[in-house]
């Protein structure tokens, strides 16, 4: 198993248990992130299986977010940290307050 393997695996365990502590959740945030930064290595199924562990991020997006809340700041966090737009895990604030999600037209494991 590839270190890519073992992060996306992490990803798809963290992202299947919204109710435990924003502590975690953020170690899934800079997990996901770990995984931007490798996507020009994941195979095709390592792609695949990276996008449906975010088509889960963000249909439990308001019940991650609540975890998150009460012990930091996200909007503060990316300030602090440069975080790019195409980093949207990051923007689960925001993406909380939608009331849609719009279908995802990219790849978004693809950062700028």
């Amino acid at each position: 198993m590839t270190n890519y393997d073992q992060l996306v695996a992490a990803y798809e365990v963290d992202v299947r248990f919204p109710n435990v502590s924003g502590m975690e959740h953020l170690e899934m945030l800079c997990t996901r992130s770990d995984i931007a930064r490798g996507a020009t290595h994941l195979t095709a199924e390592q792609r695949a299986r990276l996008a449906e562990a975010d088509k889960l991020l963000l249909q439990q997006a308001r019940r991650f977010y609540q975890a998150i809340q009460h012990i930091a700041d996200l909007e503060a966090w990316r300030r602090q940290q440069g975080t790019p737009p195409a980093h949207w895990w990051w923007y689960l604030d925001v993406l909380a307050r939608l009331q849609q999600f719009p279908l995802m037209t990219y790849e978004p494991w693809v950062t700028i």
